[in-house]
């Protein structure tokens, strides 16, 4: 589907995001336009491309890494990051990606996204990554950097799967402890 889209003049703290689930990207331009930024909306990679050619002040882009239109390669955040540095090499473009699925940290990062959040979205921690993006202005990161962020979001994302363990765990019980006392 072809998008009519004109030249925008937002604002030069101009933020897309990028998700196929309306819910999701309503949330993510709550919590931009709460913040003040300028929010601007893609529902696809192929659309968040678009914004980008005709709005040369987008700094930061947030993606999710999946998109339910399908499974090539134009259909992923991770895709979609290094589309954009590839057709935009000056823009000093930074990127945040969002995801449930931890697996998508490492090839995330390694594309050059200045953080991942996992999913459900933290807003306060989508706040920070906000900031700690337009700062960067698409600068990668040192090795050591690099590492010391890897290990602190395997480490956050390993503490959030203990808990939910520990919460399933405490749900059977009470399940089970539902059912003998019937």
């Amino acid at each position: 589907m072809k998008h009519d889209l004109d030249v925008i003049s937002a604002g030069t703290n101009s933020i897309l995001m990028v998700d196929d689930d309306p819910a999701a990207l309503e949330e993510l331009v709550d919590i931009v336009d709460m913040e003040g930024w300028t929010p601007l909306t893609a529902t696809s990679v192929d659309q968040a491309m678009e914004m980008l050619a005709v709005t040369p002040n987008i700094g930061v882009v947030v993606t999710d890494v999946h998109f339910g239109g399908g499974h090539d390669d134009t259909a992923n955040g991770i895709q979609l990051i290094s589309r954009a540095q590839a057709r935009f090499p000056d823009r000093q473009l930074s990127f945040v990606v969002l995801s449930g699925d931890p697996d998508a940290l490492c090839s995330s990062v390694q594309t050059g996204a200045v953080d991942f959040l996992n999913k459900p979205l933290d807003p306060d921690e989508l706040v920070s990554a906000i900031q700690t993006a337009w700062k960067s202005r698409g600068h990668e990161r040192t090795g050591s950097e690099l590492t010391a962020f890897l290990l602190t979001k395997m480490q956050k994302t390993a503490h959030a799967l203990k808990e939910a363990q520990e919460n399933l765990h405490k749900a059977a019980q009470k399940e089970n402890d539902r059912k003998a006392d019937n």
